[in-house]
């Protein structure tokens, strides 16, 4: 069976995850997301964000994650734009990964003809124009593995600034101690391996994380409430022969 959206479905994959949050999983046929899959999924994202949002009268903070060595492209998107958007950017840091350094000898030693040294940074890029601002560029820049939206009820600067008291701790290296604001990262093996009051920590306060995952090819959703609104919301129908995935119709 596959995972990836199809013309006129996505699948989608509940994971593991302590409760009472909840996170599922929405394949894509891969990054950059072709159209017209990348329209579609879009409304699901816009969708599981809605049902997410207007019942616990969260605000939503959009920003933009650009990895060196996963979706470089997608930094060229945001310059014609930035008038609009007032782009603001800082260090994306995986809070359930080891701590960003330089490059080390070992890391020189154990390069293999072809590759490429890992990223020193993970950029994160904030939104900060306003709400407008943020839908449009989720619209924009949807697809390309970069979009992340946290959900809170606090005004943005507060969820960095709970956001920097965990994450800057964690990095030694002087060089990336100075950014104006670090950005939790988290992927689908993160999600399943936390206890709640883990994931409750690296939320910082927010009560949702909607995410483009490259690695898991697809959008990563965890709540830290029920997620059966969203289901509904996106009429996702369980399959009879896969306990924990749905279908989502495209149409």
């Amino acid at each position: 069976m596959s995972t990836a959206a199809s013309t006129h479905s996505a699948t989608l994959r509940r994971l593991r995850c302590a409760a009472p949050a909840e996170a599922v999983l929405i394949a894509c046929s891969g990054f950059p997301i072709p159209e017209p899959e990348r329209a579609a999924l879009l409304r699901c994202a816009i969708s599981v964000s809605t049902a997410l949002s207007v019942p616990s009268k969260t605000h939503s903070h959009i920003f933009l994650h650009i990895s060196p060595d996963k979706n470089p492209k997608a930094a060229q998107m945001i310059a014609p734009h930035a008038r609009r958007w007032k782009p603001e950017f800082g260090f994306g840091v995986w809070p359930a990964r080891k701590p960003p350094t330089m490059w080390t000898k070992e890391d020189f030693d154990a390069l293999e003809p072809g590759q490429q040294l890992r990223p020193l940074v993970e950029i994160a890029v904030r939104i900060g124009a306003n709400a407008d601002a943020g839908e449009d560029a989720r619209s924009v820049m949807f697809g390309t593995g970069a979009v992340i939206e946290v959900q809170s009820r606090d005004d943005c600067s507060v969820f960095l600034r709970r956001a920097s008291d965990l994450l800057l701790p964690t990095i030694p290296e002087p060089l990336f101690r100075s950014y104006p604001f670090y950005l939790p990262l988290l992927a689908a093996a993160a999600v399943e391996g936390a206890s709640f009051e883990r994931l409750e920590t690296w939320l910082c306060g927010a009560t949702s994380y909607i995410a483009e995952s490259i690695e898991d090819r697809g959008v990563l959703v965890l709540s830290l409430h029920s997620l059966t609104p969203a289901l509904d919301q996106l009429r996702a129908a369980p399959d009879p022969q896969a306990p924990g995935v749905y279908h989502i119709p495209l149409d």
